[in-house]
């Protein structure tokens, strides 16, 4: 999925149910048709980027390729755009950002963000 793609569901009263999946770094074939992830090519500017279609829609991103500057400007985009920021993974772990209701379920969300980061760096 591209930001167009959420554009056009946003512009039809619509919005991606559950988590975007934005990976910095090429996406792995197997996950090229997923229709809740987004690619960062290496090397992109994601502060240059209309995240608009993402305001209110929770959004995990996966640091697949070291390319730091692309990573910390996605999150500043994405925060100044109004994402929900459900959590970051990199180098095997998994680091929740939103609000839990408790640790159980934190922990959860780390395995989560753990096992996409594993499968997405296949």
């Amino acid at each position: 999925m591209s930001l167009h793609d959420i554009r056009a569901m946003r512009l039809a009263r619509s919005k991606p149910s559950g988590v975007v999946t934005i990976v910095v770094g090429e996406l792995p074939k197997a996950f090229k048709g997923d229709q809740t992830a987004i690619e960062l090519k290496p090397g992109c500017q994601p502060q240059l980027m209309d995240w608009r279609p993402l305001v209110g829609v929770w959004v995990a991103l996966y640091h697949v390729k070291t390319d730091w500057p692309a990573m910390d400007a996605a999150v500043k985009a994405l925060t100044d755009a109004g994402a929900k920021l459900f959590g970051i993974a990199h180098q095997g772990e998994g680091y929740p950002l939103a609000i839990f209701e408790n640790d159980t379920d934190k922990n959860k969300a780390a395995q989560f963000l753990r096992r996409e980061l594993e499968a997405l760096c296949q």
